[in-house]
């Protein structure tokens, strides 16, 4: 499937392949933590995910660590987040320098107090339907002592709107909306969103 050319931007290659459309969404992102019980607390009780599954002690070969404490918990629809604690060499006792999201640094509130090594990931985004549901996630989450960003609007364009903010292993995290019935979303047209005007030759229909 391809867009059509304009004169200021080249036609994309949207979908090529014997795998096409046979992928149905997230099934898991894994995230490690230092504390299980704080990162239940806070992904349970604070962010209001629901426990599936915990598993504990098994060996993660190849490095020599051990998964001390696995959780996994229903992001809803179906998609699971899991968290793991994990011993052995290399892990760090204490926290180490702080790693913001190198997404985009200034999106959130500062820097993280706290992390620990290893840490794998840069952001997990948490989907929502609509911009009340980031008002009630920004004053929840600062209600329970959660420092966030102000919530990012992007009203120039039809795209997500986010709010910012960190777990207590200092991990970016988002609540992000495409909130559709805005009326910004009226006049959106899917090409809007390829804004590249020299795309990886993967992308082109033709690469030069």
């Amino acid at each position: 499937m391809t867009t059509e050319a304009t004169d200021s931007k080249p036609a994309i290659l949207t979908q090529a392949g014997a795998a096409t459309g046979r992928l149905a969404g997230v099934n898991h992102l894994q995230l490690i933590v230092s504390d299980m019980d704080a990162s239940v607390r806070f992904y349970r009780d604070v962010l209001g995910l629901t426990v599936v599954r915990t598993t504990a002690d098994y060996p993660a070969p190849g490095r020599g660590y051990q998964i001390l404490k696995n959780t996994f918990l229903d992001m809803g629809n179906g998609n699971l987040l899991s968290l793991i604690v994990v011993g052995g060499a290399g892990i760090s006792d204490t926290p180490t320098t702080a790693e913001p999201s190198v997404s985009a640094e200034w999106l959130w509130p500062g820097v993280p107090e706290n992390q620990w090594t290893p840490r794998k990931f840069d952001h997990v985004a948490f989907n929502v339907d609509s911009h009340d549901d980031v008002v009630w996630f920004r004053d929840h989450l600062q209600a329970c002592g959660v420092k966030t960003s102000k919530i990012i609007a992007r009203d120039h364009e039809a795209w997500v709107e986010s709010l910012y903010f960190y777990d207590p292993d200092g991990i970016p995290l988002e609540i992000a909306t495409f909130d559709l019935g805005n009326p910004k979303w009226e006049k959106h047209q899917p090409t809007d969103w390829f804004r590249d005007p020299n795309p990886v030759p993967a992308l082109r229909v033709n690469p030069a």
